[in-house]
C-alpha cells in the first residue's frame, strides 16, 4: 500500500525530465540568424577574438576584443571605434575602427588604422568586408585592402567567426540590442 506522503516524495518522472531540460537550457546564449547583430568569436587555446555587432542609431557599430590566455596580449576597441593594443603590459598601438555599410551590396565594412607607439610596430590600414553565411551562424571577414594593396575574389584573406550569442554584453549607451 502506498501512502500519500510516499507519492509526494516521488514526483512524476516526466516532470523531472522537463525540469532537467529547462535547467540545462538556462543561461545558455541563444545563437540564431539575426544577420550581423550579435556576438561572434574565433580563436584557439592561445588567443581568442570576440567581435560584437549592433545596429544602433540607424547604423552598425562594432566592438572588438582580442586576448591571449596568458594575459601577455590584448587588443580592445570600444563602440566609439577607439582602441589600443597592449603587449606585455606596454601600449604598442593606438587603433581607430570605422564601421559602414557598402551601398551596392548592403554588407558591413570595417576600416582599421593603427598608429604605432613603439619603434617595433608599423602604421597600418586595412578594410574588411563582413559577410554572414546562409543560416546566420558563420561570419567571414574578407580583407579588401591592406596598406594600399587591393584584394579581389579568392585572393582576399579571410577570417571566420562563429556566432555565439544573438545579444552583446554592454551595448553602446546602454541601448538594447536588435
Amino acid at each position: 500500500m502506498t501512502t500519500t506522503s510516499s507519492r509526494r516524495a516521488l514526483p512524476n518522472p516526466w516532470l523531472l525530465l522537463l525540469v532537467a531540460i529547462s535547467v540545462s537550457c538556462v543561461g545558455k546564449p541563444k545563437a540564431t540568424d539575426t544577420g550581423y547583430a550579435g556576438t561572434w568569436t574565433r580563436g584557439n587555446e592561445r588567443i581568442r577574438s570576440t567581435l560584437s555587432i549592433v545596429r544602433s542609431e540607424g547604423r552598425f557599430r562594432t566592438r572588438l576584443v582580442v586576448r591571449s590566455t596568458d594575459g601577455s596580449y590584448a587588443m580592445t576597441v570600444g563602440w566609439d571605434g577607439r582602441g589600443e593594443e597592449v603587449q606585455d603590459g606596454a601600449k604598442t598601438l593606438d587603433l581607430r575602427f570605422r564601421t559602414s555599410v557598402e551601398p551596392a551590396t548592403g554588407r558591413v565594412l570595417v576600416e582599421c588604422s593603427g598608429t604605432p607607439l613603439v619603434p617595433s610596430r608599423h602604421a597600418f590600414h586595412y578594410v574588411d568586408e563582413l559577410v554572414v553565411a546562409p543560416g546566420g551562424l558563420l561570419l567571414s571577414a574578407y580583407t579588401l585592402e591592406r596598406d594600399g594593396q587591393r584584394y579581389e575574389g579568392d585572393a582576399r584573406p579571410r577570417r571566420e567567426y562563429v556566432k555565439v550569442w544573438d545579444e552583446v554584453k554592454e551595448p553602446p549607451g546602454g541601448e538594447g540590442t536588435p
